[in-house]
């Protein structure tokens, strides 16, 4: 024999690594798009949730002053002083007319409901990536916008030349 059996098993690994290999490049060879948008994945979503997530308190909470007797009366849950709200949904209201998403920059798509700064620059950057949109169909493209989130936010968009 040749070679011996625990080395004919580190050959046929090898030659299944090699195979794998060959085919996520040719994988990736055809499917350009999809590979970036699996690139992109976990780095999109990262920046964008620390830009908007406020910074760590160093310090305790401040206790807050006794109410005097003039003020008005409680409603019984205290608020605690010093502490910064959670990030949220936006509180702004949406646009009044409908708003193209071919021209809106990603301070202006930020103001739909329920997409937020990162999903804003995420369907901006797509945008430049493959060009105009032809439908709102075609956010469906960007990474994070789902059937319910475009179906939310369809009367607030539209699409044009």
């Amino acid at each position: 024999m040749l070679y011996s059996v625990p080395q004919l098993r580190l050959l046929i690994l090898l030659a299944l690594t090699l195979l794998v290999g060959l085919g996520v490049r040719e994988w990736r060879a055809g499917f350009p798009e999809a590979a970036e948008r699996l690139e992109r994945f976990d780095r999109d979503e990262s920046p964008a949730l620390l830009a908007d997530a406020p910074p760590p308190a160093v310090t305790p909470p401040v206790a807050a002053p006794p109410a005097s007797r003039s003020s008005a009366p409680a409603t019984g849950a205290a608020t605690p002083q010093g502490l910064a709200p959670l990030p949220g949904p936006s509180t702004t209201a949406p646009p009044v007319e409908p708003l193209d998403v071919n021209r809106a920059e990603a301070s202006d798509l930020a103001r739909l409901p329920g997409v937020g700064a990162g999903l804003a620059q995420r369907i901006v950057e797509e945008r430049e990536r493959r060009g105009r949109f032809d439908s709102p169909e075609a956010l469906r493209y960007v990474l994070g916008m789902g059937p319910k989130k475009l179906a939310a936010i369809r009367r607030f968009i539209t699409v044009r030349e």
